[in-house]
């Protein structure tokens, strides 16, 4: 990188940026936008009107097309832009907050309906900004797993420093995807699930004769993703072809699946989700009837807590070989009888 410099901005500063897109919040190494509930939105804010400090936001400018890249800060800044949106209201537990002697409160409120003196305290707050310019995709990965080694990694997490630059963006692209959203819990999310889910179905599209995935223990699952990463980058052109085919298949089954699964009363359970994606994708794959998968995924659905050909592969120990391929060989069984 050339340099690092460290400056203060305004709140107000920062929203004016993100709503001219002068930020880019899509760097893959981060978890999509939207993790945090209410009550750490509402802590945030709170830190913010009391004026407590606030650790630095990390970014990275790139010199040639001015581009800025927020390596770390994501959920923050959004939490900014949200609340001075009026997108949700401050926590009942909030406590008045007193600005040159007098006190205001601020619990339960959105922006648009604090006091003038809290806004504009909200608005003239200052933030610190260290950033980074044209640090390269493995500095920026570094610095990033550098300054959270003081948080707990889940192995998600640290999956994510053996992924290449490309299959990482393929990860966060598929993991964004709203018929994941619709079916994970935020704190599923926060633990990354949405991206285990994403590298199980892509284990699963990638499972033949001549490549075992093992099961979905972390073990197998890094071992899997170096094996991707030659897949997608150095294993000649006509490899990167199929697979970059199957990731567009995989795209086309999930935008299948959220046009009809968009019910809460159906939210399909984490140790299935890939199974779900993956019968799916056979169906484009393989050219069979959608309409007759979908029929047999919503009676499967429906009867899943009386299912116990299906439930005995989903106890103690679901990410084992015999239980994952359990549930793979139940769905590869349904699949052969839809014609």
């Amino acid at each position: 990188m050339k340099d690092i410099k460290t400056t203060g901005i305004s709140v107000k500063s920062v929203l004016g940026k993100i709503n001219s897109n002068k930020y880019n919040f899509d760097l893959a190494i981060q978890r999509r936008a939207g993790i945090w509930k209410t009550p750490e939105k509402s802590l945030f804010i709170d830190t913010i009107l009391r004026e407590y400090p606030v650790y630095p936001a990390l970014l990275n400018k790139h010199s040639d097309t001015q581009k800025v890249d927020v390596v770390d800060f994501k959920q923050r800044f959004n939490t900014l832009y949200e609340f001075a949106n009026d997108k949700f209201r401050l926590s009942d537990s909030c406590k008045p907050v007193e600005i040159d002697g007098v006190e205001y409160v601020i619990a339960g409120k959105k922006f648009k309906d604090l006091d003038e003196a809290v806004q504009s305290r909200f608005n003239d707050a200052n933030l610190v900004l260290i950033t980074m310019t044209d640090a390269t995709p493995d500095e920026v990965k570094e610095v990033f797993f550098r300054i959270n080694q003081g948080h707990p990694l889940t192995n998600g997490h640290k999956r994510t420093a053996i992924e290449s630059d490309e299959v990482r963006d393929i990860i966060y692209e598929l993991a964004s995807h709203p018929f994941l959203e619709m079916n994970l819990t935020q704190a599923q999310c926060k633990r990354n699930a949405d991206r285990d889910v994403v590298i199980q179905v892509l284990m699963l599209t990638e499972a033949s004769d001549k490549y075992d995935f093992g099961s979905f223990r972390n073990k197998d699952m890094n071992r899997f993703i170096l094996y991707y990463n030659n897949l997608v980058g150095e294993n000649g052109p006509e490899v990167r072809v199929e697979t970059l085919t199957k990731v567009d298949l995989i795209k086309k089954a999930m935008n299948e699946l959220a046009t009809v699964f968009d019910d809460d009363s159906l939210r399909i359970k984490l140790n299935t989700l890939p199974f779900v994606i993956y019968g799916m994708y056979r169906v484009l794959k393989d050219s069979k009837p959608k309409d007759k998968y979908l029929e047999w995924l919503g009676d499967f659905l429906e009867s899943y807590d009386t299912n116990e050909e299906y439930k005995k592969y989903c106890t103690n120990g679901t990410a084992n070989p015999e239980n994952v391929k359990g549930r793979l060989n139940y769905f590869i069984r349904a699949l052969r009888d839809i014609r």
